[in-house]
């Protein structure tokens, strides 16, 4: 086996969750910029199977043995890691030891085997600023503190505690973890929807005045960052962490009217619901269901306060994300 170099170009890059809503736009992105991909993921048939420079190999995140083939045979340069499971569901929630599992032990097996394989290894990884909890109206930045709440969240900081230690011990060379804030795409609204939109979407809620703020992160500006971090200078051994988001947060009352908007078809009634209402509501469904008392808190805070991050540190990196709330939805 034949390690690569550390001056040597970088030409491989290793998605995993090539499949999915993220890793997909990421891995076509990439072969259009003529680096060679190889994707995973659980699909038999990815719908980059056409794209130039793309190899697809159908593989469990979980499957060490796996894993280490295609690490040890690829050699790649980078690891763009995409696969986990999503935030927690409602009325069928997942165990939390599956959001261990594939979202902290798989991802340390994958940096280790990818470690091991180039120690030159560049490996990124995809959190959320869901790590930071409920920041009663605090704008976090990555040195705060994080008070993850659900095991989504807290399976996501678990894995950025172990890729900080493998990079310490030299595993890694370079290290990026990416906290998201919640993603969105012009077809894909699920993250601002659920927020501003009754259930069956047949009309917008508005909570209270409606200035509350929400940072969001099109999907075009995370692969645009990423494309951006990779072709930078790497030769430096760094281990960073940011918030990634779009320029500026937007009021609830900014996203109901841009995507009511008659020019992209959602033109719907908008109804005020008095956040007193929202707070008694609140109230009575955790006195009723006691077991979800922590998700209810969560789904409240998300509609009565701000939640905005400092993505400082992202726009310290020279990156300057060219995809708004409004140009995302008027090229729709």
């Amino acid at each position: 086996m034949q390690n690569r170099s550390k001056d040597s170009a970088i030409k491989t890059v290793f998605v995993t969750g090539a499949t999915g809503f993220l890793g997909r736009i990421i891995s076509r992105t990439l072969c259009q910029y003529g680096y060679q991909v190889i994707g995973t993921g659980r699909s038999k048939t990815p719908k980059q199977k056409l794209v130039k420079n793309f190899e697809y190999i159908r593989a469990d995140i979980s499957d060490t043995k796996m894993l280490a083939n295609i690490c040890n045979d690829k050699q790649p340069d980078i690891i763009v890691h995409c696969a986990g499971i999503a935030h927690q569901r409602t009325f069928r929630p997942l165990p939390d030891i599956l959001y261990d599992k594939i979202n902290h032990q798989a991802c340390m097996d994958l940096a280790e085997i990818g470690g091991k394989a180039n120690p030159n290894l560049y490996f990124i990884f995809l959190s959320s600023i869901c790590v930071y909890g409920e920041n009663d109206g605090i704008t976090p930045n990555e040195t705060d503190q994080c008070n993850p709440t659900s095991a989504y969240a807290k399976s996501k900081l678990e894995a950025e505690t172990i890729l900080k230690a493998l990079f310490e011990t030299g595993c890694i060379r370079k290290l990026d973890i990416l906290r998201l804030a919640p993603v969105y795409d012009a077809y894909w609204r699920i993250n601002l929807e659920k927020r501003i939109c009754a259930p069956g979407k047949y009309f917008y809620f508005k909570y209270g005045s409606g200035q509350q703020k929400l940072s969001i992160l099109a999907r075009k500006n995370l692969v645009d960052f990423i494309r951006y971090r990779i072709t930078a200078d790497n030769s430096e051994r760094t281990c960073s962490i940011m918030n990634i988001s779009d320029p500026e947060p937007y009021s609830f009352n900014d996203m109901i009217r841009i995507m009511n908007s008659k020019s992209i078809g959602h033109r719907k009634s908008v109804f005020t619901v008095p956040l007193q209402s929202i707070n008694i509501a609140s109230q009575i469904a955790q006195f009723c269901f006691p077991s979800k008392k922590k998700f209810i808190s969560s789904c409240h805070h998300k509609l009565v306060r701000d939640i905005v991050i400092n993505n400082q540190r992202m726009l310290e990196t020279g990156f300057k994300p060219k995809y708004t709330i409004t140009n995302i939805f008027k090229k729709k």
